[in-house]
């Protein structure tokens, strides 16, 4: 077959055959079980114990206690779920959506300021109630 009759079928079955790409951003994607977009936090959660920076085999993850923050480097997250899996406060979550395209590597990194939460409060040792005792009379 000549090379222009092959070009000419080809564009023949894309003008009139099936889509192959989403109209992405204007119709949404439907999401399966497993997808991995980005992580989030949820920094009123966050007691800044470092087991999602531990578990992050990327070292996306940094989190300053002395500071107080927590940040990730979006660049060098592998989303691989680890640090989810690690957080015992479950402040982590995996959110499904990806994240827009970055055009400087400043704009990748998110940096969230931590309160801890308050440590709790020590409830004082009950106290036994005072009994009343009648004066003793003296006696002659």
């Amino acid at each position: 077959m000549h090379p222009v009759m092959k070009m000419f079928g080809m564009i023949t079955k894309s003008l009139f055959g099936k889509r192959v790409c989403k109209m992405y951003p204007f119709v949404m994607p439907k999401y399966f079980s497993g997808t991995r977009g980005h992580i989030e936090i949820d920094s009123s959660k966050c007691i800044l114990c470092t087991l999602c920076a531990k578990k992050c085999p990327a070292d996306a993850i940094v989190v300053e206690r002395k500071d107080k923050f927590w940040q990730i480097d979006r660049f060098r997250c592998i989303a691989c779920n680890a640090c989810v899996d690690a957080c015992p406060k479950k402040c982590l979550t995996m959110n499904k959506q990806y994240t827009f395209a970055d055009t400087t590597k400043a704009k990748s990194v998110l940096k969230v300021n931590v309160e801890p939460p308050p440590p709790p409060k020590k409830e004082a040792p009950p106290v036994a109630p005072a009994t009343e005792t009648a004066p003793s009379s003296p006696s002659a």
